[in-house]
């Protein structure tokens, strides 16, 4: 068979070879351990709020995800999230909700149902860990995702690398206003989340694959895993 006959079966059967779409998944926080507690009166109460973006279209989606505040954080300790059953009414979550911090997925942005990422330079995660005092926490989730949106409206033009950096900086701003007196919430470290590609190659059907994080300041550091599950 001449070379030319050879070479074009191979591209035709090269041609039918579709590539793997990405697989949907869920990403969410599954522990956080203090390190070291922070220069506040008496035991941690930490708190994390992620805000998720997906800038693939052209006008960003945002969402921001709390979890907790826990409670009586002390040196050595873990705390984690509670796994919320598949297919659970809305009344089920609500109660679990009152005793418990649930394993809210921050992707997809409905926190509920798993999504793809088809590109992870289009989707950008921004974690914070804060330190609760006096201040009221759905307040401060309501701020940051006011300045989140802003600030990727304000800078549609800018290279992926400008936007993380101003989103960041956006969110700390945000953190720093008061919710609640006399004794105010104290940020300790806003950091991206970086999913990359190697990560996602990873998913598999059930299977987790983790991701760890420390956050330092105000005195103290923590130690966040989360939790990247294929659908």
């Amino acid at each position: 068979m001449p070379d030319h006959t050879i070479l074009k079966k191979a591209e035709k059967i090269t041609a039918k070879i579709s590539v793997a779409p990405p697989r949907p998944l869920t990403i969410a926080l599954r522990s956080l351990k203090c390190l070291v507690e922070t220069d506040e009166v008496g035991a941690d109460e930490p708190y994390m709020l992620v805000t998720a973006c997906d800038i693939s279209g052209l006008i960003p989606s945002i969402e921001v995800t709390r979890y907790g505040p826990w409670t009586d954080v002390d040196k050595g300790e873990t705390k984690t999230t509670a796994l919320i059953p598949p297919n659970a009414p809305q009344a089920l979550i609500d109660f679990m909700s009152l005793t418990l911090v649930l394993r809210h997925p921050f992707w997809s942005l409905d926190n509920k149902f798993a999504k793809a990422i088809a590109d992870p330079a289009k989707v950008i995660f921004v974690a914070s860990l804060v330190e609760n005092d006096d201040g009221d926490t759905s307040a401060m989730r309501t701020l940051v995702k006011a300045a989140a949106t802003a600030s990727l409206a304000n800078s549609l033009s800018q290279p992926r690398d400008v936007r993380v950096s101003k989103l960041k900086a956006d969110i700390r701003g945000a953190l720093q206003i008061p919710t609640g007196a006399p004794n105010f919430d104290d940020p300790v470290q806003t950091r991206e989340l970086k999913v990359t590609a190697a990560d996602l190659a990873k998913i598999a059907p059930g299977k987790r694959h983790s991701i760890g994080m420390d956050f330092v300041g105000d005195g103290g550091k923590y130690h966040a895993v989360f939790d990247m599950v294929g659908a």
